[in-house]
């Protein structure tokens, strides 16, 4: 059964940045949508992340904040924070695929060196964090419809 992670580094681990199941993990919350059991009990178990299955309250002030840059407070920088990709799985890959087919084919930086879309790139034009097993998932149904 697929479920929803929040996922950061550890703070106090002093890494700005962590690589685990193929997805690049920061300081701040990142939501991780559709996770198997195998891919959350990896990285349930990885030291240097911190995990939840509840929406953290930092996530939710930042996403309100971003929705609404003119309401609420002013205080710090929530409303610089790329919006929350969309809880609707299809919703979602539609955005994704929708994006990938705007990318660049002649821009290097669009892609990777093993010609999947760049997941930086495709969070430029979404607005919201774009994490690989979507990236992955979106990318090979295209190669999929592509070969028929």
């Amino acid at each position: 059964m697929a479920k929803t992670l929040f996922v950061r580094v550890q703070p106090k681990s002093g890494q700005k940045t962590f690589f685990r199941c193929g997805i690049q993990f920061s300081q701040d919350w990142l939501p991780v949508y559709d996770v198997d059991a195998a891919t959350a009990k990896r990285l349930k178990e990885e030291q240097m992340l911190e995990v939840s299955e509840t929406r953290p309250a930092e996530l939710e002030n930042e996403t309100l904040n971003a929705a609404d840059p003119a309401g609420g407070s002013s205080a710090g920088s929530a409303s610089d924070a790329p919006a929350a990709a969309p809880e609707d799985q299809t919703e979602r890959y539609a955005a994704i695929k929708t994006a990938i087919a705007a990318l660049d084919k002649a821009d290097a930086t669009a892609w990777t060196k093993g010609g999947s879309p760049n997941t930086k790139a495709l969070e430029a034009l979404t607005g919201w964090p774009v994490n690989a097993i979507d990236r992955d998932a979106v990318w090979a149904e295209i190669n999929a419809q592509a070969a028929q």
